[in-house]
């Protein structure tokens, strides 16, 4: 997960690492140590705000995908849904609107990682 809001990533970390979620989640704060840090295979799906500073999420998400073009990729934003300006490249559902319910957000998670077509 990536977001530069440090109370985003801790509570929606603490969410998902609850025991009866059951994911492990690596939190950044800054899209370019997210990016240094990333690799290849490592991870089953990205939660990425979309603005950032230095780099945003679209942005981000293009650097990511010249490393590992399977890895599922989500988007979170507390603005304007980004998904009719890029209906032909993500599905509706990889966008969040932040603030999101955690139990919604680990709903729509689960199903992002075990569909197949995304």
């Amino acid at each position: 997960m990536v977001d530069d809001e440090p109370d985003i990533t801790l509570t929606i970390k603490a969410a998902l690492e609850e025991e009866e979620n059951g994911f492990e989640v690596d939190a950044f704060n800054d899209p370019i140590v997210a990016l240094d840090n990333f690799r290849k295979g490592a991870y089953d799906l990205l939660i990425l705000d979309i603005k950032m500073p230095v780099l945003n999420g679209f942005e981000l998400y293009r650097e990511i995908r010249d490393i590992d073009s399977q890895v599922k990729i989500c988007f979170l934003t507390a603005g304007e849904m980004y998904y009719g300006a890029y209906a032909d490249i993500f599905n509706e559902n990889a966008f969040f609107r932040k603030p999101i319910e955690n139990k919604e957000l680990v709903n729509k998670i689960s199903e992002i990682i075990n569909d197949s077509n995304n």
